[in-house]
């Protein structure tokens, strides 16, 4: 919102919750040792104060009509007593922002014992009751904990880092405090992989498990035991005493992410995060133009690595703001309504979604409508071209006359045998080596 508003363009922020910041709110400090707080109170003071950006708290997206320079959205706010009010935004471009958040789990104890906590409740204990983390004797970590709102794996990235700032801090406030974290794969990405020598070096103990083998976490005459099997001790099995279970919980797509993707109109990838439209050329566009995505809403991400996001879904924005007017159209598929029967076979078939029904007239047969295809958003495919059983769809300049060769559709102006030899001969007079 920023760096539009830095380039003269009028932007409406729509934020779901009270306030600002997203995710940025509970964490307290990086393995870096920066402060991102500090961050997070610069950016909303400027967002705050700049007179370019509106900024709608408590709204949530309830319509979205148009395409790529003509958008209109009606947004529903809800005020400080409850009341609903709708708020009618014409705009150009669409960046989706709804990040990600901490995922959440049943397994080991997790909803039975209050010793039972994430890495983000951890990371709160070390900034505001440090004198839980003194009192610690023994702490377990686990690793690549699988979310019930995925039911699969995959690596959020920022798992590995997060416990080993995480660790870090905790053995300089606790240094006799024994840190175990049991993992299925380390990664820390980059040169993040000093922290998780540093974290050695302090004390920390990594033990290895397999995906077939998980910890078993009982809760034993009011005290909690991590039973684990480790594979490169041939599988010996030996128990954790644990004052604390820490588990690293992987981030999952926002609530109501697939609801904005109905939308608006946009795929979701495996994982449930929003599927960009190619992964090395168009990384923040989705297949739809003039909707583009940053931050944790695409995958996991870091601080830094949202940021550069953010301002490159902007950048890819301003491509399309700064131009006036915009025209629309190329290669784009076209409907007869004289000849469409609407029998919905376009609809079916588009592997874009463009095709809709309307309703102001019938259609060939009185079957209660005609399809018709925006030109903003035709990707000019022709998928529906070959499909429709009425040939009632042509591509602009690919029409079936001329791709089948018929000289029929060239008009009035072919000119006729008697002026067509008349033509040749006089040619012929002129250049006699070209007649030959």
């Amino acid at each position: 919102s920023i760096t539009l508003a830095d380039s003269g363009l009028d932007v409406t922020l729509v934020e779901k919750s009270e306030s600002l910041g997203g995710n940025l709110r509970h964490v307290y400090f990086l393995a870096e040792g920066l402060n991102p707080q500090r961050l997070l109170r610069d950016l909303i003071n400027r967002v705050r104060g700049h007179h370019r950006i509106q900024v709608i708290t408590r709204g949530t997206v309830n319509k979205v009509s148009g395409s790529l320079g003509q958008f209109k959205s009606v947004i529903v706010q809800q005020s400080e007593f409850g009341e609903l009010s709708n708020i009618d935004i014409e705009h150009g471009v669409v960046i989706i922002a709804t990040g990600g958040v901490e995922g959440s789990t049943n397994q080991y104890l997790r909803s039975e014992d209050d010793r039972v906590i994430t890495q983000l409740e951890l990371e709160d204990w070390l900034i505001h009751d440090p004198e839980k983390i003194m009192r610690l004797n023994n702490l377990v970590m686990v690793q690549c904990v699988e979310a019930q709102e995925i039911g699969r794996f995959y690596c959020s990235r920022t798992c590995c880092t997060s416990t080993m700032k995480n660790a870090i801090r905790l053995k300089m406030m606790n240094p006799d405090c024994q840190v175990t974290v049991l993992y299925r794969d380390i990664i820390t990405y980059g040169f993040r992989e000093q922290y998780y020598t540093e974290a050695r070096e302090r004390g920390v103990v990594f033990v290895r498990y397999s995906e077939d083998n998980s910890p078993v976490v009982e809760s034993l005459n009011g005290k909690l035991q991590v039973t684990i099997e480790d594979p490169s001790l041939s599988n010996r099995q030996y128990q954790l005493p644990a004052d604390l279970l820490c588990l690293s919980m992987p981030i999952v797509p926002s609530e109501g992410t697939e609801r904005i993707a109905d939308l608006f109109g946009v795929p979701l990838s495996d994982e449930g995060f929003y599927l960009e439209a190619d992964l090395k050329m168009r990384p923040m566009d989705f297949v739809n133009e003039g909707i583009f995505m940053c931050g944790m809403a695409h995958y996991p991400r870091f601080i830094e690595e949202s940021i550069a996001s953010a301002q490159a879904a902007a950048g890819r924005a301003i491509t399309i703001l700064s131009q006036q007017p915009m025209f629309v159209g190329g290669i784009i598929a076209e409907v007869d309504p004289d000849l469409c029967v609407g029998c919905l076979t376009c609809v079916r078939t588009c592997p874009f979604t463009i095709p809709k029904i309307k309703f102001d007239r019938a259609g060939v047969g009185e079957l209660g409508g005609y399809a018709w295809i925006d030109p903003a958003l035709c990707q000019g495919c022709g998928t529906c071209t070959g499909e429709c059983p009425a040939t009632a769809i042509n591509l602009v300049n690919f029409t079936d006359e001329q791709m089948l060769g018929d000289p029929s559709w060239l008009g009035s102006w072919l000119p006729d045998s008697t002026s067509e030899i008349h033509q040749t001969s006089e040619l012929a007079d002129l250049t006699p080596e070209m007649s030959d």
